[in-house]
């Protein structure tokens, strides 16, 4: 069985909506997808429709941050219930660190004279778990860089 179960869609830190995902997965051959966005779930009622059409098992997960001893990691968890409100709490919680690393990155460019804006990079990401691909986007969307790699390698280490 082909599969693919660690996917990121836009509802993170991904490029694709679920359905281009499922798309892929089809043209693939996979038979099985697991959708893991960053601390959300929002996108697994889309995916699991796209994938009932196609005729791919669905997983529904996310990748889950969590901290132990002043560490943060991220856990991949599989078969969740995208409804069960102690997760969504818990999810909600991490979405908002996410948002505020967000603000702290970019206060941390502007410290350094580049004009980058909060709005912009929200607007961007257009989703509640923003990452850093998405400040690397806003950057070259502002032509404060040429590309991803030089936005990594000059803001975001």
């Amino acid at each position: 069985m082909f599969a693919d179960l660690h996917l990121h869609s836009l509802f993170s830190d991904g490029t694709f909506t679920p359905e281009e995902i499922v798309g892929h997965g089809a043209r693939l051959g996979h038979q099985a997808l697991a959708l893991t966005d960053h601390d959300t779930v929002e996108g697994c009622e889309r995916m699991a429709t796209a994938c009932a059409a196609v005729g791919i098992e669905f997983i529904v997960g996310a990748e889950l941050t969590a901290e132990h001893g002043g560490n943060e990691l991220h856990i991949l968890a599989y078969f969740v219930d995208p409804q069960n409100p102690k997760l969504l709490t818990e999810i909600a919680k991490f979405q908002k660190v996410r948002q505020e690393r967000i603000r702290d990155m970019v206060a941390c460019i502007n410290a350094l004279g580049v004009p980058l804006k909060v709005a912009d990079v929200f607007a961007l990401a257009n989703c509640r778990s923003p990452g850093r691909p998405h400040v690397a986007r806003a950057l070259v969307r502002g032509g404060h860089c040429r590309t991803l790699d030089e936005a990594f390698e000059c803001f975001l280490k």
